[in-house]
Parts: structure tokens; sequence; C-alpha cells
């Protein structure tokens, strides 16, 4: 009986140190976002005349202040706060307006403010970004993938401007509970017709994870 007790209570401790070492999470608030790679079409509302500020002045696409307008309208659904000024006035229009939180790091649908030049990150993996764009003169649409937060286009970089933050939140990290199917040892009696007694951590709401001591046992010497 004492080598049974003390058999479950290394399998409980051993599972409490592979979840410390190796927990296991899930992701909530997983956001719809979905990412422009292609051209808006020109009969497309928010980046033509008939909602886009930039459109309405003369100074549509290919325009990277009209476009990046159209775009956060487009993913916002509401109309974007900057809607004046070039290229290189929209971070300090937004930062001595307060319009919006900016900073340092991307994020889905910010704005990338050069000293020129303005973009929308529409993709992060890992220190690269890929950003949408239109340019003045220039191309009507394209895309590029670059290090973020680096200088481009002979520009100095500014920063983020997170003015999609009301729509594209960050996912936060939940644990799951966690539960621990304890076998019958030597001399143990299982409960009810060989079903093995379970013993259930609630670390947090989640669905359950099941976990067969099985595989903890094979690691443990007698004792």
């Amino acid at each position: 009986m004492i080598k049974s007790v003390k058999k479950i209570f290394l399998a409980v401790l051993m599972l409490l140190i592979l979840t410390a070492v190796f927990p296991f999470e899930a992701f909530a608030g997983e956001s719809d976002f979905e990412p422009r790679l292609s051209a808006p079409g020109r009969g497309n509302s928010y980046y033509n005349r008939t909602l886009n500020a930039f459109s309405k002045t003369g100074y549509g696409m290919p325009n990277c202040t009209a476009y990046a307008y159209g775009r956060i309208y487009e993913i916002t659904g509401e109309a974007p706060l900057v809607k004046r000024g070039d290229a290189s006035s929209w971070w300090f229009i937004n930062k001595n307006n307060g319009y919006y939180e900016y900073g340092d790091e991307p994020q889905l649908g910010a704005i990338a403010c050069w000293s020129n030049h303005v973009a929308v990150v529409e993709e992060i993996n890992g220190d690269n970004i890929t950003v949408s764009q239109s340019h003045w003169g220039g191309t009507y649409f394209d895309t590029d993938t670059l290090k973020a937060g680096k200088s481009r286009y002979g520009q100095k970089f500014y920063g983020f401007i997170y003015a999609s933050a009301s729509v594209v939140e960050k996912e936060e990290p939940v644990s799951y509970s966690y539960m621990l199917e304890i076998p019958a040892f030597e001399k143990a009696k299982p409960v009810n017709d060989g079903v093995y007694p379970v013993i259930q951590l609630d670390i947090d709401s989640g669905p359950d994870l099941i976990m067969n001591s099985r595989m903890l046992t094979n690691a443990l010497t007698t004792v």
C-alpha cells in the first residue's frame, strides 16, 4: 500500500514538473483579420472618392496615404482619424493629437511610418513583416516583406501607429485544465470494474487535457 501511495505521489509530482517546463496553452481572442495581398478593385469604395478622404481632394491612389487611409477604413469599418497631411507628417499628426496608440512593435493592421512613406502591416513572421502599400506617382499597389523597425526606401523609420487595435486584438494565452489518470499499481485495486481513479487539477478554464500516466510510469523507478 505504501509503495502504491509513493508511486501515485511521484506520478503527480512528475506531471507538475512537466506542466511547468512544457505548459499547454491555447489562444483566446483570435482575430478574423484577413491580410490584403492583392490590389483593391477600382470600384472598392474604401479606396475611391466614395469614402476615401484623400481621393475626394484629388490625391487618390497611387498614393501611400490614400491607400493607408482606405486600408484602415476597410479593416475597422470606421473612417480613420488621420485624414490629412502627407506621409512625412502622419506619425506626428497622430502623436500630437493622441488619435491612436503607437510604438516600436509591429501589429497586424498597424500603419508603418517612415520619414516619407506609410504602409499597412498585413503579416508578421518573426522579425519580418509584410506590408501593403501604394506609391505616389508610381505603383498603384504592391506588397513588400522587410525587417520590422528598420529604415527603408532610404528613409528613417518612425514606428507603428496602431490604428486597427480596436479590431485586431492581441491573442492572449489561456491555460488548460489538466487531468491525470493514475493506473492501478501493485496491490492497488481499480475502481468500478477496472476504471482507474482520476485526479483533476483545475489550473484555469479551458478544455480538459487527458494525460495518461502510463507515459510517466515508464520513467519512474521502482520505489
